[in-house]
């Protein structure tokens, strides 16, 4: 018994084969090896079978992805598209693990891809098999696109939760707002990237409901419902750009979109307000302590003339925010004491009274966005 030098067709290491046997495997990959002896002659076409390197593959890249390397994983499902553009494995796998490192500028990109990429993954997964495995597929492959999705999130909301809640009438805390308001565009465009591509899936997902396709239905829309859950997990987030400020990423409407959406399917979740969330999110401080709610006549002749006539040029506009950024604390430190409500109280009796003379309704009012 003697042994040959080869090298292995998959990893590119150096091997050495029992020169007894026609094939052996690889010390470092585990990949089969089979020793070129014999040579045949064909005439006309030959069709090669390479089922049996591409179940190697496959257990190679699954083995890959399970140890958390996303290069090697990624490297080996792209070996198997070149081979099978249909295997749904290889083409979900690859986009998941292809996209799963990414730095803050680009996640709101790798959320965009991964988005207009998974409905023609929905498509292989059910395409050639039949409709108990694909219900499974479909689970499956539902639950790793909104966790990524969530995670993807998660970086965007890991940027502002450093320096939330700053002091801006402290030096520290100033420069700790500052650092959330640089950040807070990158943040944005992440969490509303992620929320957008959820659509795509959405959408996916409906289709395969209504088409009579044999799969079962309510476990299509159990997936639907956990895609619905998370994507509005991610919309609702809520920070605290200065110390009693509260805010979200996203519109207040569309929060309540994905809030029914959820409620379609399970009648039992609570769709919490629009105006509730608005509220949440800053208002007149002062005028809210002082009167004791937001929604009474007198703010809202105070939130009409905000909207209407400060946030209508840029100096009223920036007296907005710097109330907004100091009237919080304000409240904060002195809004339960009778002296700050008395102190305040007659200077916004006279103005409400000149803004009704001058016509400013007192009626219910929703803001408006500027």
């Amino acid at each position: 018994m003697g042994f040959i030098a080869v090298k292995c067709p998959e990893c590119g290491a150096d091997i050495q084969l029992d020169d007894s046997r026609e094939f052996g495997f690889c010390n470092y990959c585990g990949a089969k090896v089979v020793q070129d002896k014999v040579v045949v002659e064909h005439r006309g076409t030959v069709k090669i079978d390479e089922t049996e390197k591409l179940d190697n593959l496959l257990v190679l890249a699954r083995r890959a992805r399970d140890s958390g390397d996303d290069a090697k994983a990624a490297s080996y499902y792209s070996q198997i598209l070149q081979k099978e553009p249909d295997n749904w494995e290889a083409y979900f796998y690859a986009n998941l693990v292809e996209n799963a490192s990414f730095t803050n500028a680009q996640a709101g990109g790798v959320a965009t891809k991964l988005g207009r990429t998974m409905p023609a993954a929905y498509d292989m997964a059910i395409a050639d098999c039949n409709p108990d495995e694909a219900l499974k597929r479909i689970q499956t492959m539902t639950k790793k696109i909104a966790d990524r999705f969530a995670d993807i999130a998660s970086t965007g909301a890991a940027l502002l939760r450093k320096y939330e809640g700053g002091n801006v009438l402290t030096p520290t805390g100033k420069v700790q707002s500052d650092l959330y308001n640089k950040l807070r565009p990158t943040a944005v465009n992440t969490v509303a990237s992620c929320v957008v591509s959820f659509d795509s899936v959405e959408k996916k997902l409906e289709e395969i409901i209504r088409t009579d396709n044999g799969i079962d239905k309510e476990g299509c829309k159990k997936s639907l419902l956990y895609l619905r859950r998370v994507r509005y997990g991610i919309a609702d987030m809520q920070f605290e750009p200065s110390v009693g400020i509260q805010e979200r990423l996203i519109k207040a409407e569309l929060i309540h979109d994905y809030a029914e959406k959820i409620h379609e399917l399970d009648p039992s979740f609570t769709i919490p307000s629009v105006e509730s969330k608005e509220n949440k999110s800053g208002g007149c401080y002062v005028a809210t302590c002082v009167y004791g709610s937001y929604d009474c006549p007198q703010v809202w002749t105070l939130r009409r003339y905000r909207d209407d006539t400060l946030a209508s040029t840029w100096y009223g506009r920036t007296f907005i925010r710097t109330y907004y950024a100091v009237s919080p604390t304000l409240v904060a430190w002195f809004g339960h004491t009778d002296w700050f409500k008395k102190l305040w109280r007659g200077k916004l009796d006279r103005m409400v009274e000149s803004l009704r003379e001058s016509g400013v309704a007192d009626t219910p009012y929703d803001d408006k966005p500027w």
